[in-house]
């Protein structure tokens, strides 16, 4: 006893373990897929400013290109040389990736004649010539003609935004204050509303007679208008797929737009994308450099990670082309990135922790599943080994009776203490039925190992009820009058036969009978019961129940008497012998009949089992249906 409390206190304490276990694991991998999700979100936002800094690099490489092509050398003394720059354009034209960038080349001179104040670069004759002023020209013309207008002392150092500080680019990095402090895109502005790229270039003094004379106007213009449809539909295309490409396309949407135009962006990889503010954008950037709102914000932004809820995950500043100093906070280019596939990278990355905690969990899940298998099994295992040893005892002790009483017996008829036919005749009645006793022992525990090994077969005919229960009775007969127990039937007249195997059927009810005589208590009574019922399922049937009144069976050990080699502790207390195999046999060949088997006990007052059994025509009409199923499967 003290054996079973210490193994069960042992699996209790392995239960509770596996249980904390299973917690400790849940917790950490809650955690752990808390950090993925943060550090992915981090260096998905490193990747993205990244790529987003790229991407703003070539694009502003695309455009100062022709810038650098058309550097001339401010000592040169040939700024009014016009043809050099129509050379260098030339040149540029024929090593460049993008030809179609220019939409044209002027030079602007605002103390001529009208006649002569716009020169358009001829593609054909590789020269300016006197032209008109384009009409998406009408603001810079303003602008510039009100900067020609300052006197020549305010305007010659060329500076890129004359004396207006107001937008003027962060350059503090060395490699913008290479650019544009006298570097190869000194005095190069942006005008985005043509798009065009401007430059002045302060005239030489007359000379004559010996002297220099200022020139009336200090400066000229020399504009490079850009081809907006070159810029939509092959610059920026090109560049997002550069730059936000994945294995299946483009792993972003990608939109650049302004402000005056909202609804018509510049460029858009999904239609409609960009054509309304996006409040969801991963990444956002002002491509001229410009910081929107605050004046202290960057002009690049990165969608917020977990662990950063009070700013972007990224600001940095980002390097263009001076502005033209009236060029509206409303004309800035942004680009907008979005993620593609579940939406923005916030939601995605979400989405894939959710994802990833259901897998886990998923697989905590099968664990604790497989666990509790194990722990069933091992339960089952452990209670199926007491069973067997408990078969094992009962079954060494119900053999070492009938072998005794043959031994002794023996022994007397050898040693001659036997003497006279009328003794010997009662030893070999002794001899005979303890023989028979191990016999039906041994044959009972065969017949178990056939069921269980499915190779039972049985011969089904109609038998008549009377014919099993006379079958039944005679062979017990003399355990039931040696035991001195009543019995009593009740047996209805005309009852229909069922279908069954008449040696089999007849053991059923003797096990019955048996365990009647066996826990039937000091009442000593049996009964048996047959009639004709009918049944919701299967029609009419026969119930054949024997009845004791002896000591019962509680309400909770019901369940299992019909599993084999199980035999009720009150039984074992009370030194009832039995091998636990009776019942489980009775049930087996019943339910091979297509019946079954019922119970009703109460402790103290006896119990009855049920033998349910079809009619015949019923039980034919059944065997008929699986016959054909089975054929047809």
């Amino acid at each position: 006893m003290k054996f079973h409390i210490k193994e069960r206190e042992f699996s209790t304490v392995i239960i509770i373990l596996a249980v904390v276990v299973v917690i400790v694991l849940g917790v950490l991998q809650y955690r752990w897929s808390n950090q993925v999700s943060e550090a992915t979100s981090i260096r998905l936002a490193d990747s993205l400013q990244m790529s987003m800094i790229n991407w703003h690099l070539d694009f502003f490489r695309v455009f100062s290109e022709i810038c650098v092509a058309l550097r001339v050398d401010p000592d040169s003394n040939t700024q009014q040389d016009w043809d050099q720059y129509a050379r260098r354009f030339v040149d540029w034209k024929k090593t460049t990736a993008n030809p179609n960038l220019v939409a044209g080349l002027y030079i602007l001179r605002f103390n001529e004649a009208p006649a002569a104040q716009v020169l358009r670069l001829s593609a054909s004759a590789q020269r300016f010539e006197p032209g008109d002023w384009p009409s998406n020209f009408k603001e810079l013309r303003e602008e510039l003609q009100h900067s020609s207008s300052k006197p020549a002392s305010d305007t010659s150092s060329a500076s890129p935004l004359g004396t207006n500080d107001a937008t003027a680019l962060d350059v503090n990095s060395e490699f913008a204050n290479r650019l544009y402090a006298g570097g190869a895109l000194a005095g190069w502005q942006f005008d985005p509303q043509i798009p065009a790229l401007v430059r002045s270039v302060a005239r030489a003094p007359d000379v004559s007679a010996g002297r220099q004379i200022p020139p009336r106007n200090g400066v000229d213009w020399i504009v490079i208008a850009l081809d907006r449809n070159d810029v939509q539909n092959k610059i920026l295309p090109a560049l997002a797929q550069r730059y936000f490409r994945g294995t299946e396309g483009l792993d972003y949407q990608v939109a650049v737009t302004n402000d005056r135009d909202l609804g018509h962006p510049l460029y858009s990889s999904d239609a409609g994308f960009g054509n309304a503010e996006i409040a969801d954008a991963d990444g956002t950037m002002n491509i001229f450099g410009r910081p929107r709102g605050d004046a202290q914000a960057s002009p690049i932004h990165i969608f917020h990670t977990p662990s950063q809820e009070n700013g972007p995950a990224a600001s940095v500043a980002v390097t263009w082309f001076p502005l033209i100093p009236d060029t509206g906070a409303d004309q800035d280019w942004r680009l907008i990135v979005r993620h593609r596939r579940g939406g923005a990278l916030g939601a995605f990355i979400a989405d894939s922790r959710r994802r990833d905690l259901a897998i886990s969990f998923g697989v905590l899940l099968l664990l604790v599943i497989s666990m509790a298998i194990l722990i069933i099994t091992s339960t089952r295992a452990q209670r199926l080994a007491k069973l067997q040893m408990d078969f094992v005892t009962a079954v060494s002790h119900e053999l070492r009776t009938p072998l005794t009483v043959i031994s002794s017996a023996a022994e007397n008829i050898a040693h001659g203490v036997v003497e006279g036919r009328p003794q010997l005749e009662q030893y070999g009645s002794v001899i005979g039925a303890q023989a028979r006793k191990l016999f039906e022992m041994v044959e009972q525990i065969l017949l178990f190992a056939a069921i269980r090994e499915g190779q039972q077969r049985y011969s089904l005919r109609p038998l008549p009820v009377p014919e099993i229960l006379d079958a039944a009775l005679s062979g017990t007969a003399g355990l039931i009058r040696t035991a001195g127990f009543h019995l009593e039937q009740q047996i209805e007249p005309n009852l229909p036969p069922i279908v069954g195997d008449l040696p089999a059927l007849s053991r059923c009810v003797q096990n019955l009978i048996t365990n009647a005589l066996k826990y039937g208590s000091e009442r000593k009574w049996i009964g048996i019961q047959a009639r004709l019922t009918e049944h919701g399922l299967t029609g009419k049937e026969v119930q054949i129940s024997v009845s004791d009144r002896g000591i019962g069976i509680a309400p909770e050990e019901i369940r299992h008497i019909f599993e084999p080699f199980y035999r009720s502790p009150s039984v074992t207390a009370a030194q009832i012998h039995g091998t636990g195999l009776g019942l489980p046999l009775a049930k087996s060949i019943v339910e091979a009949m297509n019946g079954q088997v019922t119970v009703k006990s109460a402790p103290g007052r006896g119990s009855t089992f049920t033998l349910h059994l079809p009619c015949a025509e019923h039980a034919v009409r059944q065997v008929e249906a699986e016959t054909t199923e089975a054929v047809s499967s």
